[in-house]
């Protein structure tokens, strides 16, 4: 079975802008946009390197492993920060994820 998607659209046109976590409109060339941007294709990229790690030859190694656990980690972590980018302080909720000293500290210790 294919998804078939036909359209991809808001109803609302393209006035430039876009929404952030709470519904708060800003421009689409932001460089809060770009950010989580960039994050998104981080996140992608890695997910590639992840893939290729369980082929040939380095699927089932003990390094591929490692390395995919560390990696796994990398990736939520940035979801977290994409997350954490398109929320506005007016719309910061309790309980909210945030990219703290110790995650930044584990990263710092693998580099």
């Amino acid at each position: 079975m294919s998804i078939r998607i036909d359209r991809v659209y808001t109803r609302s046109g393209d006035d430039g802008r876009t929404g952030l976590v709470g519904g708060k409109r800003i421009a689409k060339d932001d460089l809060r946009i770009a950010s989580y941007g960039e994050v998104d294709e981080l996140n992608s990229v890695i997910g590639v390197v992840r893939s290729a790690l369980a082929e040939p030859p380095y699927a089932g190694t003990e390094a591929a492993a490692r390395i995919d656990g560390v990696l796994g980690f990398v990736q939520q972590e940035l979801f977290d920060l994409g997350s954490e980018l398109a929320t506005p302080p007016e719309s910061e909720y309790e309980g909210m994820i945030r990219i703290g000293d110790e995650a930044i500290a584990r990263m710092e210790a693998w580099i």
